[in-house]
């Protein structure tokens, strides 16, 4: 019988499905301007608070672990100057989270044009609906 941190059953049937599957790892990119986030959201994900940042020149990258799932998390500085790199990182990407701070209206336009552009790159078709009266707007 195993006993893993005073729980059998989720120790056991942690270390079975693991021993079963395996651990698998996605690399995830967090992507958007700079300012919007991206950080906060890096770190909520690893330590789970949220914690003080300062802006990213360049990228960070951590290492989350939920259940039997590792992720690489980069996060990419979104400064005007760094956006043309992006795609240097789209290669072996398993998943994108673009962060929009809703409350920057005034850039809310770059924001879309720098997200579609991404889309374009990687060949995915673009296709969302949006409130149309925000459209306008924008």
């Amino acid at each position: 019988m195993l006993i893993k941190h005073g729980c059998w059953r989720g120790g056991f049937f942690s270390s079975l499905f693991s021993g079963l599957f395996g651990t698998r790892e996605m690399r995830i990119l967090i992507l958007g301007l700079d300012g919007a986030g991206k950080t906060t959201i890096l770190y909520q994900l690893q330590v789970g608070e949220v914690v003080t940042t300062i802006p990213t020149i360049g990228f960070n990258v951590e290492t989350v672990t939920y259940k039997n799932l590792k992720f690489q998390v980069w996060d990419l500085g979104g400064q005007t100057s760094i956006r043309p790199y992006w795609r240097c990182y789209y290669s072996n990407t398993d998943a994108v989270i673009y962060v929009v701070d809703s409350s920057d209206r005034d850039r809310m336009g770059i924001s879309k044009s720098e997200l579609v552009a991404m889309l374009e790159v990687r060949g995915l078709i673009l296709n969302y609906n949006l409130d149309p009266t925000y459209v306008s707007e924008v």
